[in-house]
């Protein structure tokens, strides 16, 4: 029977047993402990050391949180989701299983979608170890839920486009290495769109629409804006094509 034959349950099953084996694989690895342990070391030691003050009885959402955590998490995942995401399809292809993958009854856009739900899984993962801040927060301030809830959505869409776009570079380079640096490389090209739209003219308004902080910004503040989310997951679907069109390409070809 076709994969695509099958009933939905099936399909997905597929799917969640694809993203299985590559989170039990990332994690038997040393790379997803160090970049795990980054993350944590970084976001919640800068929170420790520049957000919580003795006597600031009623400390802003903002500050310590969105700008050390969520905001700057955007940033520091400029630079660790690209590790994640590089072995995606380029590891299979290093270890020579890339071909056997390849000709197994699994459709195309389940490896993609399976693929990149283990990468999605893994940084969200690390998103979560940031919720020690919440609770040190709830204690010494007054906090908008809310604001909480909006930050760490637009942190995790920004987490879904780099996992969705690292799952297409890999796709299409033999190196993991290679997937790395290109995937950095338009990550930061994207924060740079993101950094212009504060300007005047054709540029700005280039950097307003692709750029990623003017769409993640407002999540910080507590504003949720339907546009965003649909930029969010727009940008990530785009992405996720590619990825399939890309192992479809190289089904046929060889």
């Amino acid at each position: 029977m076709r994969a695509n034959a099958w009933p939905y349950s099936a399909l997905m099953g597929i799917v969640w047993a694809i993203a299985r084996r590559d989170l039990l694989q990332m994690f038997s690895t040393p790379l997803a402990w160090l970049v795990l342990f980054a993350w944590a070391m970084v976001t919640n030691g800068l929170f420790f050391l520049t957000g919580i003050e003795p006597g600031s009885g009623d400390l802003p959402l903002y500050q310590p949180l969105f700008v050390t955590a969520l905001d700057g998490g955007a940033w520091l995942l400029t630079l660790l989701a690209p590790a994640i995401t590089m072995n995606t399809f380029a590891a299979e292809r290093n270890q020579g299983t890339m071909q056997l993958l390849l000709t197994v009854p699994v459709a195309e856009w389940q490896l993609v979608l399976g693929k990149f739900f283990a990468s999605f899984v893994m940084l969200a993962t690390m998103v979560a170890v940031t919720l020690v801040q919440i609770v040190v927060l709830y204690l010494v301030s007054s906090t908008g839920g809310m604001q909480v809830v909006a930050g760490y959505l637009g942190l995790l869409l920004v987490a879904g486009l780099f996992a969705a776009l690292g799952t297409w570079i890999s796709s299409l380079v033999e190196s993991p290495v290679a997937a790395y640096v290109i995937t950095f490389g338009i990550i930061a090209v994207l924060h740079l769109f993101g950094l212009s739209a504060s300007g005047d003219g054709w540029f700005a308004g280039l950097g307003s629409y692709l750029g990623i902080s003017p769409h993640q910004q407002p999540f910080t503040q507590g504003d949720v804006r339907l546009g965003n989310v649909v930029w969010f997951l727009s940008m990530s679907g785009v992405f996720l094509a590619l990825a399939h069109g890309s192992l479809k390409a190289r089904r046929i070809h060889g």
